[in-house]
């Protein structure tokens, strides 16, 4: 894939959602290319979040606390947040098959959103309506759970 079509692909991800394409061909032609086997870990819940990885090519099992949670496919990007954010991964990814990633090193992203400030401007932007729209989800849940019944009426 060429780094024009990666950073296309690039900006499909939420977070990179209406970002300038020359920010985005140079994370992608300066991203490492790294490849897991089947079974390897790509990120693990609860480690030290030193990079975003996109996937490339192969599938990804999600999991958290152990439970199988979903899949990622690709043009997903996993740990964006906690690398972002210099926080530890919330979920874990094992590779289904082998799989091939764009790591994106906290460093990497640091530098791009130094140099192309709107590009770290509209990141952030993003960041923040996914978090708005998470608060949302929970409060909903917080409505249906305060006008349930509880278990001891029961």
């Amino acid at each position: 894939m060429s780094v024009r079509a990666e950073a296309e692909t690039f900006r499909q991800v939420a977070i990179f959602r209406g970002c300038d394409s020359v920010p985005l061909q140079i994370m992608a032609f300066a991203a490492e290319r790294q490849e897991f086997s089947i079974g390897e870990d790509i990120i693990a819940q609860g480690k030290k979040a030193r990079a975003a990885f996109f996937i490339l090519n192969g599938l990804v099992t999600l999991r958290s606390n152990g439970q199988d949670i979903g899949m990622a496919e690709p043009g997903a990007l996993l740990g964006e947040v906690a690398m972002i954010g210099g926080g530890t991964y919330s979920l874990s990814g094992t590779a289904r098959d082998i799989v091939s990633t764009a790591r994106i090193s906290h460093e990497l992203f640091l530098k791009v959103a130094k140099e192309y400030p709107e590009f770290g401007a509209t990141v952030l932007r993003n960041l923040s309506d996914k978090l708005e729209a998470s608060v949302r989800d929970f409060d909903s849940v917080r409505v249906l759970l305060n006008k349930a019944r509880k278990f001891s009426d029961l």
